[in-house]
């Protein structure tokens, strides 16, 4: 609420201060077609005749230049028109689109995408849209009586602009020292291929998509959401290919991670060997580059659900490099041999947590997030033909496990010897620095925490935080609340019911080393699991 307050002070007192577009003063004519009906005066009692727009509507200005487009449809029992479908705002000089605006059938808006900075003033509607952290917000206002701009909506879309890492020196400076050139070397077949099976490859085909979907379902042709929220992108400038792509999170300590799925043109002929390739690149925003990427090739349609992450065996875990360019698109391509009768194809994140590989890069959101495009899946007569960066085993095998505190096996057995009420330590959480996000070094010892509960499905644990007492008590209190949920949050992303782990924050209140060192302070900043049930 403080920030929202902030934001209508602000940006509600310099609203108007630059340039505005006054479209009701713009406006010469509208151009449509209209649907003519006969009602009965409330005043007169007489029958009188009125028009209600129907179809396609045109705001236009007086060089005839068109400001903005409506559809409408008619419901005639009801004798009223809704808006229905795509709304575009234009820019009366240039023509370019500002504001996208979708309504469903009941004339709800349910999507809206701004394109470029601007404040649109609309009858007594004040559209502000305007760039926040890489991607555009709609903040809306409604003039008053007293003439006061009342705030009463803000629209915050999620997709960031991709073009934007160009504009980061260090960031360009860092990709050069980092970057694995093997990876930019471009596709052994393209998508247009004759007898390539992936249908749609390149996204382009999406009848029901106008603009960018965050969470798209089913309006991309031949490709469907093998689990929740993957995203649908519509910008030339952002694509390989044509106009559009799409966005899979692969990792993330706080959200669930995704994957797409594909209607090949037919089925995988049984020993043929055949090239997959795709395209990827690290959206901006992202914080770690990953080698988290694979595909599942089955008979059937799959949906990927968290609590069978630790046990699905993919066709191919493409997991030997980072891939950690943000500027530029990185191939992915191995050989595939059918077993016969495959018709889908499943893209997103295989990779085991304990062998996951991360890389901090320059980035503000802590995950992996991966935009997609020209995916590819050909016959080809020898495995040579294929110039794969990416094998089952690149790099040779690992060395046994050494018996240390940190091994899987001895961490298991000190999980499994608790007993109820038992309090154990959970050494190595690590958060920012005042902060309740949960940092990717942690990611080891949560994973061996998301193993025992899946093991143990009947186990109830307690997390919970505590802190230093550096800092406001009260502030320390909620702090360690947030820490706790935070831990919680990654198991059941992965899989653990919500209802098998209570939380609870301790705040400064229970420290087991003194607080007037810097040792001290940093021991007390700790999470902690208990057994409740078994």
């Amino acid at each position: 609420m403080r920030f929202l307050l902030a934001f209508i002070t602000i940006y509600g007192g310099k609203l108007l201060a630059q340039d505005t577009i006054y479209y009701d003063k713009l406006y010469a004519r509208n151009v449509g077609e209209s649907i003519e009906f006969e009602y009965k005066s409330r005043t007169t009692g007489q029958m009188e005749k009125d028009k209600l727009p129907t179809g396609k509507w045109l705001s236009l200005d007086s060089n005839d230049n068109i400001l903005v487009e409506t559809n409408f449809v008619v419901n005639k029992r009801k004798k009223r028109t809704l808006k229905v479908g795509l709304q575009l705002f234009r820019d009366p000089i240039t023509g370019d689109t500002l504001l996208m605006r979708e309504y469903n059938k009941a004339g709800v808006l349910t999507q809206q995408l701004g394109l470029q900075p601007a404040i649109l003033v609309v009858v007594n509607s004040i559209l502000h849209i305007y760039k926040d952290f890489g991607s555009y917000t709609i903040a809306e206002y409604r003039k008053s009586y007293s003439g006061a701009n009342d705030f009463t909506t803000i629209w915050k879309s999620s997709l960031e602009d991709p073009t934007a890492i160009f504009g980061d020196s260090n960031y360009l400076n860092f990709e050069k020292r980092i970057g694995d050139s093997t990876l930019l070397m471009p596709a052994s077949f393209s998508t247009k291929a004759e007898y390539n099976y992936i249908s749609n490859p390149e996204f382009e085909k999406h009848p029901s998509a106008y603009f960018s979907i965050m969470s798209f379902e089913d309006q991309v042709s031949d490709w469907s959401v093998a689990s929740i929220s993957p995203d649908f992108y519509l910008s030339k400038v952002g694509a390989l290919s044509g106009n559009s792509y799409v966005g899979i999170r692969v990792f993330s300590l706080r959200k669930d991670i995704e994957y797409i799925q594909n209607k090949l043109r037919q089925p995988l002929v049984k020993d043929s060997i055949y090239c997959f390739s795709a395209y990827l690149k690290l959206s901006p925003g992202s914080r770690y580059a990953t080698n988290a990427f694979g595909f599942l090739i089955t008979q059937e349609k799959t949906y990927i659900d968290t609590d069978e992450l630790l046990d699905i065996k993919p066709s191919k875990n493409l997991n030997t490099q980072i891939l950690n360019y943000k500027t530029q698109w990185m191939k992915v391509q191995c050989t595939y041999k059918a077993k016969g009768g495959e018709q889908y194809i499943t893209l997103g994140s295989f990779q085991n947590h304990k062998e996951l590989e991360l890389v901090e890069v320059p980035g503000t959101s802590p995950e992996s997030y991966y935009y997609i495009d020209d995916v590819s899946l050909v016959p080809i007569a020898r495995e040579e033909d294929c110039a794969c960066n990416f094998a089952d085993y690149r790099k040779p095998p690992p060395p046994p496990p050494v018996s240390t505190a940190t091994s899987d096996s001895l961490a298991t057995s000190t999980y499994e010897q608790l007993q109820v009420g038992d309090t154990l330590i959970l050494d190595n959480i690590h958060f920012d620095n005042d902060e309740s996000k949960l940092l990717a070094a942690s990611f080891s010892i949560l994973y061996e925490l998301l193993v025992f509960l899946h093991k143990n499905n009947r186990v109830h644990i307690k997390i919970s935080g505590h802190t230093s007492s550096v800092g406001g008590h009260r502030h320390n209190v909620v702090l360690s609340e947030r820490r706790a949920a935070a831990v919680k949050r990654f198991l059941t992303n992965n899989g653990i019911e919500t209802e098998r782990i209570e939380t609870e924050g301790f705040g400064p209140d229970y420290p087991i080393a003194s607080n007037d060192t810097q040792e001290g302070q940093k021991e007390n900043r700790r999470v902690e699991f208990t057994i409740l049930k078994k």
